[in-house]
């Protein structure tokens, strides 16, 4: 215990400066010795000088102490008094307070404002303070903390048991004021205490989640410690114990802070980190930038640390404190499995011993992930078994197996970056599971742009990308680009590897992007993940940052520049990918550093990139790769005998390349199996050999239309104009002749309400009208012009790409995406009797881009004025 020096004593007869040298006496003899004692006794310490204080000139004043009070209460009467914090007292009188003692009450308070002390005060009448009470509940909080200092003794119980009771606050409503009021707090700190310059008071996990739950325990309970909550059961005592030791530590910070700051000051700014870390014994208190990156490191890291563990206890007991208060008589319980149940929205444990088998904490977040509509969070016994197994964990989760299965299953659900990731981070199951985000939790980041840590950066890219599946209506404008590419991607998960592993090698010296994605090319082959999946999470890692350079410090509108950027990207599976992770990873650096310039400058990267790919420099080794991997993929699926697998392979022979490099190796199997059993069994009636697929499949978010058929004038158009009539959307499509004089179409479309077909009969009514219009010739009406389009310029965009082949034309078309577009382009072909050979055709947004493959009636490349012609029959189509 500390002993407190002669200059501290107080005399009655001291003048104003006296005070004030007591004061400055006191502050630097706790500072000079805050290691010699707990941090509690020395925050007694100074709440007992300040007792002493105010008596002594309360007693001086001689007021009627029979019927008057004085009375500490806020974080005064707790006794923990921070050396800039507030002196909140509360002067209760009985009835009427006299004009003599109104007179000396004013002239108390003025002695302590001239002393110089931060006064917080309230003077009522014992009826008006419950009335107050009453009314406001910020003010019931403070005074369920009242600590009699002189005067009548029995305010500071009359008030207590008032609160005490149901009259001022029922119990409910005041657990769901402070719930309220909680959650308030937090979402304005956006979930996360794991910010560059955290508030340690109000993040979550700071001192007032703490401070609530005593509030609430007093309340209901009528405790006057978190220690007595033990024996209701609610804390063990490892539980106990853990949370003062956190307390405690917050404590320390924040008194530090108070000092380094010189003013009462809650958020740990970048400017004293390194003050309060050498006060706090952490190391010399170097500026950021030298040696004292490694003092703050280590002081933030148990900072946070500390504030997680706050955070989970203050759920646990928050949850025990909701089911004690309000019962549910009759709670809805949902059973998943032998393991799991859903109890009034929140995933429960049948057994304590469930996570004994360390598969079963997977298999918790990923059923979190596949009932995310039924639950809202992790039951109070959950999170505690969940919290002793995680500390007795010998390896890392990914260790086994089956988790590792169990993790590439979470990051493949559609939900799965939902409340899942969100709650495997929050609850340290990321760290258990991967040693390399357990190196970078509580990591800070000392520049002038993130705003959080490297582990809650990384958290927020991923949320970034899993809000881009939502709809895009709902979105902002600069993010609807994103979020439509993202939405038409076969394996999400590829990107959300990257964003994963992107920053998760800082803090080791070198370059972070080549560390990083040599560690994410380990991962993937240690996961199953396949060649082109483990190329691309790697090469994504590595160049995250290329977009975001190019853009805001080379010009982009220099060929030179896009040419280098396109070589470097490769493919349009690459830039789609950068280009989402590049957005996810802007947004989530802090929250300005996203701007509509930014958005306009990666925006048209993007375009001006798409474009030079489809011009020639698309990797011709990497599409390579990844046919072979789908053939063998497919080959896989179909488990063919070797009759069958010879007749697959001659079957494949006739396709283009493209019909295996852009669809997926289970959409290859599906189209091979229905090829074979159509060529052995041909249909007597069927002039054309038609063949059209149209199942309840699902891909990319649209439904998938499979087209074989022979090859004949007007084709192309037929087709889009059936669709068009019907009322669907194309939103991509691969249109290759095969080496016998047939066509491969894949069109994925949406219905009219911009939705996949769900509905059998719909489907049937599609079918129908393709077989009627491509081999019985039956005409379909022509649609009206879209009104919506119509007071839009729809000037096309033109541009002759560079061709491998010596008798094609590539020429790529860009304007709104309207009903009749795919006709007007039609139209300017047949006027200039070309050839259609394949076409690449994607919806971006509300402009359809697309890439043809031609050639002149003597089936040569377009010559220069045929170009020329070409491009004014095409504006004229388009524009009317």
């Amino acid at each position: 215990m500390l002993s407190l020096p002669a200059s501290t004593d107080m005399r009655p007869d001291m003048t104003t400066a006296e005070f004030k040298q007591a004061i400055k006496s006191l502050d630097l003899f706790l500072q000079e010795n805050i290691f010699q004692s707990a941090i509690n006794d020395t925050l007694n310490k100074r709440s007992q000088f300040f007792d002493t204080l105010l008596c002594l000139l309360w007693q001086s004043l001689e007021l009627d102490n029979n019927h008057v009070s004085l009375n500490a209460v806020g974080g005064y009467g707790r006794q923990t008094l921070h050396p800039f914090s507030d002196i909140d007292i509360c002067i209760i009188h009985d009835g009427k307070l006299s004009a003599s003692d109104g007179a000396k009450v004013s002239e108390f308070l003025t002695q302590l404002w001239d002393i110089g002390l931060d006064l917080g005060h309230a003077v009522r009448s014992l009826k008006d303070t419950f009335q107050a009470c009453k009314e406001d509940v910020t003010i019931a909080t403070s005074l369920l903390e009242i600590r009699h200092l002189y005067g009548n003794t029995e305010h500071q119980q009359q008030v207590l048991s008032a609160l005490y009771g149901q009259d001022l606050w029922q119990s409910q409503a005041f657990f769901n004021a402070k719930l309220s009021e909680q959650q308030e707090r937090h979402a304005k700190a956006q979930d996360t205490s794991f910010s560059i310059e955290p508030n340690l008071k109000t993040s979550p996990g700071g001192i007032r989640d703490i401070q609530t739950l005593t509030w609430v325990a007093r309340k209901h309970f009528g405790v006057s410690s978190m220690q007595s909550l033990r024996r209701f059961g609610f804390l063990t005592n490892d539980e106990y114990s853990e949370l003062m030791e956190c307390q405690h530590f917050l404590f320390r910070v924040r008194f530090a802070l108070h000092q380094a700051a010189q003013r009462s000051e809650n958020r740990l700014l970048l400017q004293h980190q390194a003050e309060v870390a050498k006060l706090m014994g952490f190391g010399d208190g170097m500026p950021i930038g030298e040696s004292g990156n490694i003092a703050i490191e280590k002081m933030m890291r148990q900072l946070f640390r500390a504030m997680k563990r706050i955070g989970e206890l203050n759920k646990i007991l928050m949850a025990y404190f909701q089911r004690e208060i309000i019962p549910q008589l009759n709670p809805e319980i949902i059973p998943i499995n032998d393991n799991f149940e859903i109890v009034d929205q929140y995933i429960h444990v049948r057994d304590e011993t469930v996570f004994i088998d360390r598969t079963q904490i997977m298999a918790l977040f990923e059923f979190i992930a596949i009932h995310h509509d039924k639950i809202i969070g992790i039951s109070a016994e959950t999170l505690r078994s969940l919290r002793q197994v995680r500390r007795r964990l010998m390896g890392d989760l990914q260790d086994f197996q089956r988790c590792r299965e169990q993790f590439k299953a979470i990051f493949a659900h559609p939900q799965g970056m939902g409340l899942a990731i969100t709650l495997m981070h929050q609850h340290g199951i990321l760290a258990s599971y991967l040693p390399q985000w357990r190196e970078v939790v509580g990591q800070m980041q000392f520049d002038l742009f993130h705003a959080y840590t490297v582990d809650e950066h990384t958290h927020k890219v991923l949320k970034n990308i899993y809000a881009y599946g939502k709809d895009i209506k709902s979105l902002d404008k600069d993010l609807a680009l994103a979020a439509d590419i993202y939405q038409k991607m076969s394996n999400k998960s590829t990107l959300l590897f990257g964003a994963l592993f992107h920053d998760l090698a800082k803090g080791r010296g070198g370059d972070h992007s080549e560390l990083g994605a040599v560690d994410a090319n380990m991962f993937a082959k240690f996961h199953g993940l396949k060649v082109s999946q483990q190329k691309l999470i790697s090469w994504l890692v590595e160049n995250h940052l290329l977009m975001s350079i190019t853009s805001q410090r080379m010009d982009i509108y220099d060929s030179e520049v896009v040419n280098a950027f396109a070589k470097k990207v490769g493919t349009l599976t690459r830039l789609d990918a950068l280009y989402c992770l590049t957005i996810a990873d802007i947004q989530a650096t802090n929250d300005d550093l996203w701007n509509d310039w930014k958005a306009s400058l990666l925006q048209d990267l993007y375009f001006i990139t798409r474009k030079a790919l489809r011009g020639g420099f698309e990797n011709v080794l990497q599409i390579r790769t990844l046919v072979r991997e789908h053939k063998q993929e497919a080959l896989n699926l179909l488990n063919a005998d070797e009759t069958t697998a010879d007749a697959i392979k001659s079957l494949w022979q006739r396709l283009p390349i493209g019909f295996f490099s852009n669809a997926e190796a289970d959409d290859i199997a599906r189209y091979t199996q229905a090829l074979l059993q159509h060529t052995q069994s041909p249909a007597e009636d069927n002039q054309y050999n038609t063949l059209i697929l149209l199942d309840d499949s699902v891909v990319k978010g649209c439904s998938d239309v499979f087209v074989y058929t022979k090859d004949r004038a007007g084709l192309f158009v037929k087709l889009f104009n059936t669709l068009a009539a019907l009322r669907m959307s194309v939103k991509q499509a691969q249109i290759a002749r095969t080496k016998d004089g047939y066509v491969v179409e894949s069109f994925k479309v949406l219905d009219f309400d911009e939705k996949p077909i769900t509905s059998a009969q719909r489907r049937k009514q599609v079918l129908n009208k393709l077989y009627q219009v491509l081999d019985k010739d039956v005409t379909i009406p022509k649609r009206r012009a879209s009104r919506r389009h119509q007071s839009f310029d729809n000037h096309p965009s033109i541009e002759f790409l560079y061709s491998r082949k010596s008798t094609r034309t590539l020429v790529n078309i860009s304007a709104l995406d309207t009903s009749e577009f795919m006709e007007q382009i039609a139209s300017a072909f047949r006027a200039l009797d070309l050839n259609i050979h394949s076409a690449t055709i994607s919806t971006v947004g509300e402009r359809a881009d697309n890439v043809f493959s031609i050639s002149n009636k003597q089936d040569q490349q377009l010559t220069s004025e045929e170009q020329q012609q070409l491009t004014l029959e095409l504006a004229n189509a388009i524009t009317g």
